[in-house]
């Protein structure tokens, strides 16, 4: 009797959670993670992966221009005077550091947005 019940309940809850998830709605516009995350988990059409992949483009070209503003920020100090105090935070090797990180995220957007067009691309695909 008592598993019986313990099943019936977990059968409700599973019903219920599972229904949350099917509700989950492509976000017109995709302007933050937040979205993203919502737009992941709630894309099916190849429209729906081509948006992810603008934002991921947009995100990368973004990076890649601060990346290229530190880098420039560094060669501006390697020029100038030598700073006493190596762990100033003006000093080039950390913004050379700032760079290369914004760097890396760049390619990681970089590959993301790639993996989505490719999931667009099987999307159009299946479709027909």
């Amino acid at each position: 009797m008592c598993s019986r019940i313990t099943c019936q309940t977990l059968l409700m809850m599973t019903l219920a959670l599972g229904s949350i998830a099917w509700g989950v709605q492509m976000p017109q516009s995709i302007n933050n993670d937040r979205d993203l995350r919502s737009a992941l988990k709630a894309a099916k059409t190849p429209e729906d992966h081509e948006r992810i992949a603008a934002y991921y483009k947009a995100k990368s070209e973004r990076l890649s221009a601060q990346a290229a503003e530190y880098q420039e920020a560094a060669m501006t100090y390697r020029k100038s005077p030598v700073v006493k105090n190596l762990t100033a935070p003006n000093t080039a090797a950390r913004y050379e550091y700032i760079a290369e990180g914004f760097r890396e995220q760049a390619k990681t957007n970089r590959q993301l947005w790639k993996s989505q067009e490719q999931m667009a691309k099987d999307a159009v695909q299946g479709f027909k």
